[in-house]
């Protein structure tokens, strides 16, 4: 299959052809990606400021805002089928740790964050679990929601957090309608 991947630092990305991801566990989904948004995050990759905390090996694919279409999963996946359109969430829990049996999911031990730390998809294909799938209604085209999975999510927390503190006599203010202050205006 086609990826995108980072060769180098403060090189351009190439396409190359590397292996379809396969199903490995009960949990695993893959997806054939319909869209994938492109984040400054990438490009904070690309010029090697995440070199070490990601500890990724060169080369890899980026890419962790994603969308498209069920192509595969695993024996104990029961929340999608093949041919559901769905959006990822970016990071991938186990669900069973102590931070993700807490909801505190940002914290499990055990996860991946495809793009940053694992392949992602900037790809044909990408695997990743059952909980990171949420099917979205068939009007709408993985291109044009990928982007939410990251951008999306992040603003939505903010105007969560801030919705919790404000009353209808409050005023709140948007510093700065770039990519996600514009999601969180909306």
């Amino acid at each position: 299959m086609r990826a995108v991947q980072v060769v180098g630092y403060h090189r351009k990305l190439e396409m190359t052809e590397v292996p379809i991801p396969e199903v490995q566990g009960p949990l695993d989904v893959i997806v054939k990606i319909g869209g994938a948004g492109v984040c400054r995050t990438d490009l904070h990759i690309l010029e090697g400021q995440w070199a070490e905390k990601s500890g990724v090996t060169l080369p890899y694919t980026i890419g962790h805002e994603n969308a498209g279409w069920v192509h595969a999963v695993g024996s104990a996946v029961t929340n999608v089928t093949e041919g559901d359109k769905v959006i990822l969430h970016p990071l991938v829990t186990c669900g069973l740790c102590r931070a993700c049996r807490s909801g505190d999911d940002v914290h499990c031990e055990t996860s991946d964050f495809p793009g940053i730390d694992t392949n992602g998809g900037y790809a044909d294909y990408l695997r990743t679990n059952a909980r990171t799938v949420v099917k979205i209604d068939d009007s709408l085209k993985p291109s044009a929601v990928a982007a939410l999975a990251d951008a999306g999510l992040t603003a939505y927390h903010a105007a969560a957090k801030a919705a919790r503190r404000l009353t209808p006599r409050d005023k709140c203010v948007v510093i700065g309608a770039g990519g996600l202050g514009h999601i969180g205006i909306q």
